[in-house]
């Protein structure tokens, strides 16, 4: 049985959790562990449907090579670089290759264009591995705006017997930037040996799951790390990641051959790890046969009871907002913001600073290489929320220092007069305009993300006196906006010293 003997003694006890096959995987005997703690643990199983979401299918040798020149994320594990450009090993010329340093990976070398092998992840429990379950990467256009941030995700999620013989996706996008993705994928198509297809919205259904275990002990670790998101991340081999994606759809979701695409989040995992409470959030691609992935889950799996809830939509967008994330173009413009204003270089394998060029890559490379950032997004909170309007075509609501706040009134008073020297008197300057101190990118109810300015995170987070921050509406009415900590902060805080 794969389970950890600390989460055994703290009395988190699953059934037949047969997830690893392969040795390089860690285990524990099969034999039962009396469990510590007499009370067991309650479940809970939320999900919610998500309507807004449409996918593209792409398939053929040439896959991982073309995807890997488009998106942020590094999809191939071995490459040459070549005049900024990313080859495969394959095409570098024998001559040139005395002269060209390659990247060393402890993914063993493969034919990436051959057989449905799953997806390359550039940084894992033990460097890079191979996965068969969604990455989070994102679209750029040439200037290096997001277009879109999209879902990758292999599927199936377990090859077979009568599996393609070849790479296979499923991009997951929001309905209203499908087109646009799929001109991308048109134009930059030439002779690349792909095949892609807009799939019939009716026919898929994504499905927000959330597993959840809130009577856990607070001094414990997760127990999702030693049971799914660390061993998930040591496959070195397609068939290490297929076997393990295998037991884990047994495992948890019968092995239903509904389910198209598992998608395992892991942009929360610096707040999730240490707080053994933390819901496991999970993204299914299924299809529309499915009507509550309830009746999928393996509840049998765990020895506890479950409680099974359905939520809406904007429950999910809440909970993602107060974990400063974005998903889709349903949160945010396209073409209007930097990737690294939305912190991907915070998150797991989403934007590579090494794998060659892609679109968008100059600017990117450039402003992760020099640090100079001068905005990124946080959680917020919404005092009067409803004052707001929330039309999605309108700019996004400036935000503003309070007038009372220190720095303010400073600002203020050097605006406020000059002396002339040629003269007694004293010479009024005309008043500088107030530049915003962010702005509101999206809010569902009292939550939301903002873009604030790297130079008030100080009296944000970590003054003891903070500042207060607003938007003032058309009407002239005030919406007080609370910046929240993010998950990110003391890792940026450490990086933004060691560079000064």
């Amino acid at each position: 049985m794969f389970i950890s003997t600390r989460c055994r003694n703290k009395g988190f006890i699953l059934r037949n959790f047969v997830w690893a096959k392969s040795s390089i995987f860690r285990s524990v005997s099969n034999q039962s562990v009396q469990p510590k703690v007499a009370t067991k643990p309650d479940g809970i199983f939320s999900y919610a449907l998500i309507d807004n979401k449409s996918y593209i299918k792409i398939r053929g040798p040439d896959t991982v090579k073309f995807l890997n020149g488009l998106i942020t994320s590094k999809l191939l594990p071995n490459f040459i670089k070549k005049n900024l450009t990313t080859i495969e090993n394959s095409e570098a010329s024998p001559e040139n290759d005395k002269n060209k340093a390659t990247l060393n990976v402890p993914v063993p070398e493969f034919d990436a264009s051959l057989g449905n092998w799953g997806l390359y992840n550039e940084t894992g429990t033990q460097g890079p591995y191979i996965s068969r379950f969604g990455l989070y990467s994102a679209f750029l256009n040439g200037k290096g705006k997001l277009i879109t941030d999209t879902i990758v995700y292999p599927t199936p999620v377990s090859a077979s017997e009568g599996t393609p013989n070849y790479p296979e996706y499923l991009l997951e996008l929001h309905e209203n930037v499908v087109d646009r993705i799929l001109h991308v994928l048109q134009t930059h198509k030439l002779a690349s040996k792909i095949k892609f297809e807009k799939i019939d919205h009716l026919s898929l259904k994504n499905w927000n799951v959330e597993i959840q275990f809130p009577n856990l002990p607070e001094d414990m670790e997760n127990p999702w790390f030693d049971n799914l998101l660390d061993p998930m991340a040591l496959a070195k081999t397609s068939e290490d990641a297929s076997n393990f994606a295998a037991n884990v759809l047994q495992s948890l979701f019968k092995s239903d051959p509904r389910i198209l695409g598992v998608y395992v989040e892991r942009r929360t995992e610096s707040i999730s790890r240490h707080n053994s409470t933390f819901p496991q959030s999970f993204r299914l691609v299924t299809s529309q046969q499915v009507e509550d992935p309830s009746k999928l889950f393996n509840f049998d799996v765990f020895e506890f009871s479950f409680q099974t809830k359905k939520t809406n939509p904007a429950e999910i967008r809440q909970r993602r907002f107060q974990n400063g994330l974005v998903d889709s173009t349903q949160d945010y413009k396209p073409e209007t913001l930097l990737p690294l204003e939305l912190n991907f270089d915070f998150l797991p394998n989403t934007i590579s600073t090494n794998k060659g060029c892609y679109v968008g890559q100059e600017l990117t490379a450039r402003t992760y290489a020099t640090g100079i950032l001068r905005k990124r997004l946080v959680p917020v909170k919404l005092e009067n929320h409803s004052l707001l309007n929330t039309d999605p075509e309108k700019k996004y609501a400036e935000i503003h220092l309070d007038s009372t706040s220190t720095i303010e009134k400073d600002l203020a008073h050097l605006d406020s007069a000059a002396v002339n020297p040629f003269s007694n008197k004293t010479a009024a300057l005309p008043k500088r305009k107030q530049r915003p101190a962010g702005s509101l990118i999206a809010n569902e109810g009292q939550y939301g993300v903002a873009l604030l300015r790297i130079e008030h995170f100080s009296a944000a987070f970590s003054s003891d006196d903070p500042v207060e921050f607003s938007i003032t509406t058309a009407k002239g009415e005030n919406v007080k906006v609370i910046p929240q900590r993010p998950f990110w902060f003391e890792n940026w805080q450490e990086n933004n010293d060691l560079c000064k």
